[in-house]
């Protein structure tokens, strides 16, 4: 073995075959980079709009219609009916504290009363919430609406019963009553025909004798206060409240002697009685109530006459500690007593039958709770 021998590039390996295995290496090599780098772009799809539908067509044919030359449209016949308009009420509104002058100046007050179509001075058709019902009694009459007798006395007899049994209505279910009822917001008749009480009830043909009206409803005041009813009936005005007569100012003495007759356990221990004309006769003078505020109190009040005639029924009110004007008598201008402003047709209604100087209608108290 001669030292001076060369070594190849590998040991153990023919140079040959390693220089072969490089450059199949790199042959490798260089196609791997080209298929990783290579970018194949895709060609973006084309939308392609489909072919039209031939779609078959209908042909429509117009209709025909035949008319005959000489039709005429028949004449509606017309329906003539007549309306009766109602009439709204109006509302009457409490007073509103807190409101400018600007809205009430030069106005007087607001004075929305229900425009009611029959107003007469026993009452209205229609109620306003603080009034009183007033029912009708025809002593003349069975219930059924029949006549039967009747006279003065018997008549007085019946109604000092009904008085006595505590104004039970059981006891005048025997008479007639009418379906009309009458709602009172105060009870001023001066002197008219009797026959007005039953026309004004919707009975045009009962003559005007033994007959009776009961109102019923509520006493209350917005305030305390302390006063006393006066009054005049020609022939019966009696007033209790809460079951108590306060005031009996039906005729004295007489022939029915309708005051001791209605009330004798009742008497009026007033200074002043019976010394100033008002209506028919001479004023009575009942007992001191004192209210108070907001208190309501129940209030019943009958009217009636016994013999026909005239008729009146006055009542009015004395607050305690009030000065008030005098009439020619020497007696008190008393305010009447009522449960809401009179209204326009109201006041026509009295004042051309009230004697100047026996009642005054618009100023004193008004009985309710507002």
């Amino acid at each position: 073995m001669t030292r001076g021998k060369k070594r190849g590039i590998a040991k153990g390996a023919p140079s040959g075959f390693l220089i072969s295995l490089l450059v199949h290496a790199a042959a490798f090599l260089l196609a791997g980079v080209f298929v990783v780098f290579t970018v194949i772009q895709k060609e973006e799809p084309k939308f392609v709009a489909p072919k039209p539908i031939d779609r078959p067509k209908m042909k429509l044919k117009k209709p025909k219609v035949q008319l005959k030359k000489n039709t005429k449209p028949k004449s509606a016949n017309r329906i003539v009916t007549k309306v009766r308009r109602s009439t709204m009420p109006s509302i009457q509104l409490p007073e509103m504290s807190g409101m400018g002058e600007a809205l009430t100046a030069g106005i007087g007050g607001l004075e929305l009363m229900p425009d009611l179509s029959d107003i007469t001075i026993f009452g209205a058709s229609q109620t306003i919430g603080n009034d009183f019902e007033g029912t009708f009694y025809d002593f003349k009459r069975n219930r059924s609406g029949n006549n039967i007798a009747m006279d003065e006395g018997t008549f007085g007899d019946r109604v000092s019963e009904f008085t006595r049994s505590g104004w039970n209505p059981s006891k005048l279910a025997q008479y007639y009553r009418a379906p009309k009822k009458l709602y009172a917001t105060c009870f001023m008749v001066p002197t008219v025909p009797s026959s007005i009480g039953p026309f004004a009830f919707g009975e045009t043909t009962t003559v005007g004798w033994c007959w009776l009206a009961h109102y019923k409803g509520k006493l209350v005041h917005k305030e305390d206060i302390t006063f006393r009813f006066w009054g005049e009936g020609d022939d019966i005005l009696v007033v209790r409240v809460d079951g108590k007569v306060v005031l009996n100012a039906s005729w004295p003495g007489g022939k029915w002697d309708t005051q001791n007759r209605l009330s004798p356990m009742w008497q009026s221990s007033a200074n002043g009685r019976r010394n100033f004309r008002m209506g028919n006769n001479y004023a009575e003078i009942g007992d001191w109530i004192t209210l108070k505020a907001g208190e309501p109190h129940d209030m019943e009040v009958i009217l009636g006459e016994v013999p026909g005639g005239n008729f009146d029924a006055m009542l009015c009110v004395e607050v305690e500690g009030v000065e008030y004007e005098r009439n020619r008598q020497g007696g008190p201008i008393l305010p009447m007593f009522k449960t809401e402003e009179p209204s326009h047709e109201l006041l026509d209604a009295i004042i051309p039958i009230l004697i100047p100087g026996e009642a005054c209608l618009t100023n004193g108290p008004v009985f309710r709770d507002y």
